[in-house]
């Protein structure tokens, strides 16, 4: 799809075909859930259930704080099994059905919409672009395509959708598209300050805490281009329900210096989730890949068992090669 046209794709077209032809969606982003993901999500279940479809709008983990500020926020379900009744699957911002954390999906016709450029096309109808700044570019041109309605609600998901995956407007990835579409959506509803403040603001003294632990354990590699941080088991579940630690790596990451940095969350014993943000030079998401995860090549995630020892030298090891075949770390000023 040329994206700074908003021209319509062939892969676009057999979306909507796919979409007009059935009823019945589950509809599922990725684990540890992002604005894109949630935000796009939500989108595209409101929509297609506001024009008659049945529709389940679902997710493996919880949604952080921030989110569930959001309107109609609570009809995501929070569940590892997809429920029954639902013949079609749509999987937004998934490398493949396990990235989801979803069981139950295989068996059902799969629409893979994504806008990473590590996604195989492993749906039964694939939509991939990845010269869109976020997956939330994606379902408003589908909505436009389709000429379903999008309410100030469904306008501020998709604006969610994009606010996150650019950084607030401030990752390279950030280009013209985006912005006019943030300014279309915020013709339609949307209130920029709400939504800042929904998403930036009100952080719960708990994701505060699990920041000052993360900031502890920082160590400093390759002579500073490479930030770690660690969350073990017993600080991460420290407190009741689900830690918040999303945005927690990229205090790492913003460092002066700092190429790479890592966020390792225990999130059972053994068992570690990794965080992982770049500034360029190392492309994360193929790291990631090789694991089983994915993202972006700046910003990517994956998951590893074994002893954090053992997660540490798996993931950096690449890292460390990778920058040193990029050449000269730049030294942090003074």
């Amino acid at each position: 799809m040329a994206s700074d046209s908003g021209a319509r794709s062939s892969a676009m077209d057999e979306v909507i075909a796919a979409l007009r032809d059935n009823d019945g969606f589950v509809i599922a982003g990725h684990r540890d859930p992002d604005g894109d993901s949630l935000g796009s999500s939500l989108a595209l279940g409101l929509a297609l259930e506001r024009s008659g479809k049945r529709v389940a709008v679902i997710s493996a983990d919880p949604l952080s704080a921030a989110y569930r500020r959001l309107p109609e926020s609570g009809r995501i379900e929070v569940r590892d099994t997809a429920p029954e009744g639902f013949p079609v699957a749509v999987l937004i911002e998934c490398n493949g059905v396990e990235r989801s954390g979803v069981d139950g999906l295989d068996d059902r016709l799969v629409i893979n919409i994504d806008h990473h450029a590590n996604n195989p096309g492993f749906g039964d109808v694939n939509w991939v672009d990845p010269g869109v700044a976020a997956t939330g570019v994606m379902i408003y041109d589908l909505l436009r395509a389709m000429e379903l309605q999008i309410s100030p609600e469904i306008a501020t998901h998709l604006y969610v959708a994009i606010l996150t995956d650019t950084g607030s407007f401030r990752y390279s990835n950030t280009d013209a598209r985006a912005l006019r579409v943030a300014a279309e959506l915020v013709e339609l509803g949307v209130d920029p300050a709400a939504v800042a403040e929904a998403i930036y603001e009100n952080v719960p003294a708990a994701k505060v805490r699990l920041l000052g632990a993360a900031l502890a354990s920082l160590e400093l590699l390759a002579g500073g281009a490479v930030a770690v941080m660690v969350l073990p088991y017993d600080v991460l579940h420290a407190g009741p329900g689900e830690a918040d630690t999303e945005g927690i790596v990229n205090h790492g990451q913003g460092i002066d210096g700092v190429a790479v940095a890592a966020l390792f969350k225990e999130v059972e014993r053994d068992l570690y989730r990794v965080s992982l943000r770049s500034r360029g030079d190392v492309d994360v998401a193929a790291i990631a890949a090789s694991f089983g995860g994915g993202g972006h090549p700046r910003a990517a995630g994956c998951t590893l068992e074994g002893s954090l020892e053992s997660a540490r030298n798996r993931v950096l090891e690449p890292v460390f090669r990778e920058l040193e075949a990029a050449g000269p770390i730049r030294e942090p000023s003074a």
